[in-house]
């Protein structure tokens, strides 16, 4: 998201933005905020990016740097932090003026990781299953819950780990079959950003 409002015209363009957590909305502290520039230089263009600034978020989640104009081809926005997915953003030139202060917000996922433990702790037969279902952000990221899990047996024991967005409640339906009966439960767990969960489903 980009703003803008004016200051004294000069060759510097001033850069500022917030960075927050892509699910609540928080403000996230000590972000690296990396700029790199493709440069066209003379009758050529680069393929390659160059840094030339770096910033670091403040405990609002604010970050500002100042870098001086050039014949740019486009520019890139890198934000990264440990416990958080980096992402990028490109950047037109056009969009970036001199006379004004140039407001760029971003916004991350962090991460979290959930060990999802099920067991069949009141056996009936080998015929026994579980079939599960988690409802949670993203089809990508947490790739292991997005298929329906399906165990059958007496002995079922098994942990499933998988990493997920952070700050997030991962919902869970499943289907409990024994004795040719079958009986429906939902369970929930929040994964807190940076954390490792652990949820427990006895059947």
């Amino acid at each position: 998201m980009i703003f803008s409002c004016k200051k004294n015209s000069d060759n510097t363009i001033d850069v500022s933005g917030f960075v927050t957590d892509r699910i609540n909305s928080f403000p996230i502290e000590n972000v690296d905020v990396l700029l790199e520039v493709k440069d066209v230089g003379g009758t050529t263009f680069s393929n390659t990016f160059t840094q030339i600034e770096t910033a670091k978020t403040n405990a609002n989640g604010a970050y500002e740097f100042s870098f001086q104009n050039r014949n740019a081809l486009e520019y890139r926005f890198t934000f990264s932090k440990d416990g958080y997915f980096s992402d990028q953003t490109l950047m037109n030139p056009d969009l970036l003026f001199v006379d004004q202060v140039n407001t760029i917000d971003f916004d991350i996922y962090s991460s979290s990781y959930l060990l999802l433990n099920l067991k069949n702790n009141s056996p009936f037969n080998a015929n026994d299953q579980v079939i599960l279902n988690a409802d949670l952000i993203s089809s990508v990221v947490g790739s292991c819950f997005t298929n329906i899990v399906t165990m059958t047996g007496a002995t079922v024991d098994t942990t499933i780990q998988c990493q997920v967005y952070g700050n997030q409640m991962v919902k869970f339906d499943y289907f409990v079959t024994k004795d040719n009966f079958t009986y429906s439960y939902t369970d929930s767990v929040f994964c807190s950003a940076g954390d490792t969960l652990t949820k427990y489903i006895f059947y």
